[in-house]
């Protein structure tokens, strides 16, 4: 596809050839001006052309980018024949004076947003450390074209087949924080980070995030990337599982999740979300998991009182699996101790730590309220 297009130049002696990493910061007003000019370029083209940038494809506009970003270096001190295209192959698309980038996004809605890319970064080009988001909005009444600090631009992550970032290119003009101030964490820090770092670190900050909120989410890729910890790829339903595969993911929501025990009417929220999101696992009557069959007076030879709810008699059901996990906990288990109980726990303390979560909650419950937990236990022996 053909541009033509041409611009005015005032030619700058002394272009870069390169730059070396320490002089990065010094040339980031220049490499600024760059783009700005690239983005007036790119406008005043498609004001010129509206019907040739619509069609445009990701490809086309690439090329577009490059010929913009090379018709205007020479009113920089960028050199032309340090400007190439390695889309493809590494990101960011483009690479300009050795350390610096540009990734090229587009879209045919006429939105400012849209899905960008792999917060992984595998294919990164090393020695680039400086990169701008160069973002072609192809609909609306005429196409139009922004350029702004690549980690400016990332609002939030999402995930398709793999986490990635969503582009906002109106958030620093709306005042809005990007997804590296929210987490308070600088993008260059950030980058640095292993591929299982970045994803464990996004997994905790969308845990606590969501904890602080108090909101029922999480993310579905939750299983912490340090560990062996794997979902299945197909979602199945509880009642479809084997009798140890029950058993087990009923042991370990009976400790992950005191407030089953309490009174709300939503108590189960977190513990379906959980399941889904580490087994990959739905249950359209979780309630009856626990609690069906009505309140008993006798549990495990222990008379009470009076009739205690069924989901009491769950927990007795459950208790030597129970104990083993949190005596014996794995990888998974631990992980979720942290996520969901708020801390790091030592194997010594889980058992300990759970019997004092469960009689706050027992506490609470006028049902349960008389009943010492950890006394139970050693009846139930």
């Amino acid at each position: 596809m053909a541009i033509i297009y041409n611009k005015p130049f005032s030619l700058t002696q002394n272009n870069l050839i390169s730059v070396r990493p320490s002089d990065v910061t010094q040339t980031d007003m220049e490499f600024a001006h760059f783009m700005r000019l690239a983005e007036s370029w790119l406008n005043d083209a498609s004001e010129s052309d509206r019907q040739m940038f619509r069609k445009c494809n990701g490809t086309e506009m690439e090329h577009i980018a490059l010929k913009a970003l090379k018709d205007v270096a020479p009113q920089t001190s960028f050199s032309v024949d340090n400007i190439k295209l390695v889309s493809g192959l590494h990101f960011p698309d483009i690479q300009a004076a050795g350390h610096f980038g540009v990734e090229v996004k587009s879209t045919k809605s006429d939105t400012w947003t849209s899905t960008g890319s792999s917060i992984v970064e595998s294919t990164r080009i090393p020695d680039v450390s400086r990169i701008y988001m160069l973002f072609a909005k192809l609909g609306g009444k005429t196409p139009e074209f922004r350029c702004r600090p690549y980690e400016q631009c990332l609002s939030n992550i999402a995930v398709t087949h793999a986490p990635r970032y969503l582009i906002d290119m109106n958030l620093a003009d709306n005042g809005e924080k990007n997804i590296f101030e929210k987490m308070s964490v600088e993008y260059d820090t950030f980058r640095m980070l292993g591929e299982k770092e970045k994803i464990n670190s996004v997994r905790k900050y969308y845990m606590h995030a969501n904890r602080a909120k108090g909101k029922y989410e999480m993310p579905w890729w939750m299983g912490d990337a340090n560990t062996e910890v794997s979902s299945s790829i197909m979602i199945r339903f509880f009642n479809d599982l084997s009798m140890n595969e029950k058993s087990d993911i009923r042991a370990r929501m009976l400790i992950l999740f005191p407030e089953l025990f309490g009174p709300k009417q939503d108590k189960y929220k977190r513990a379906a979300l959980w399941m889904c999101s580490r087994y990959s696992v739905i249950c359209s009557n979780l309630r009856d998991t626990f609690s069906a069959g009505g309140k008993v007076e006798e549990i495990g030879e222990v008379r009470f009182k009076c009739k205690m709810p069924q989901v009491l008699k769950t927990l007795y059901q459950n208790r030597g699996l129970i104990k083993y996990l949190l005596s014996n906990p794995d990888e998974a288990l631990m992980q979720d101790l942290e996520d969901h109980w708020g801390e790091n726990e030592s194997q010594s303390l889980c058992l300990d730590k759970w019997f004092g979560l469960m009689q706050q909650v027992f506490d609470e419950n006028n049902e349960l309220k008389d009943v010492d937990l950890k006394e139970l236990f050693v009846l139930w022996q």
